[in-house]
């Protein structure tokens, strides 16, 4: 229920900024995908997951942005030997994060730009295994990014970018993610 209410604040949040917006003529809404990439604390391994991001450019420096990045299922098998249980122990862990910022775009050159992204964070990881034990954890917290844009058209770029979904994560994806995409703006 957390995560629902988060999504409709993010979305109006969004929604109204937009709304101010359209009285500036600098007003630019965009939308993307991309690939993250966390480390997971359970597995020790990376693995790409899907993104989707969106915003409006207020200005050509200021704008707001909303993402969602799922951090897909991971499966790791202990065996017997080492746990002493007829069969091994297999674990699961899964979650997401959503965020939603306020972002700063410096333009370096006319095609590259660099940003930094700050606002709230959502996250949520679960933790399972196949002898009847799980656990969840559900966040609340900083979100902070830094990034790179590089515009290929007047409506298609590439953006790469480290962010952080807020404070130490105990098992599942860590708060720390890579990603890389393509961003669509209108």
């Amino acid at each position: 229920m957390k995560a629902l209410t988060f999504i409709l604040a993010t979305a109006a949040l969004v929604a109204g900024s937009a709304a101010h917006a359209q009285q500036s003529t600098t007003f630019k809404p965009y939308v993307g995908v991309g690939v993250a990439s966390a480390a997971n604390r359970d597995t020790d391994s990376r693995h790409a997951d899907a993104k989707i991001f969106g915003g409006v450019d207020l200005t050509d420096n200021l704008g707001v942005e909303a993402g969602y990045v799922n951090f897909s299922s991971r499966d790791r098998q202990y065996s017997e030997a080492y746990t002493g249980i007829p069969g091994g122990v297999k674990t699961t862990t899964k979650g997401y994060g959503a965020y939603v910022a306020a972002k700063y775009t410096v333009p370096i050159t006319d095609r590259f730009s660099a940003y930094g992204k700050l606002g709230l964070a959502h996250s949520q990881r679960k933790w399972s295994n196949n002898i009847g034990y799980s656990a969840a954890d559900n966040d609340n917290d900083v979100y902070a990014g830094v990034g790179a844009q590089y515009k290929l058209n007047d409506t298609l770029s590439l953006v790469g970018e480290y962010e952080n979904y807020g404070k130490r994560k105990d098992f599942g994806a860590r708060a720390g993610v890579w990603s890389a995409g393509l961003k669509v703006g209108f």
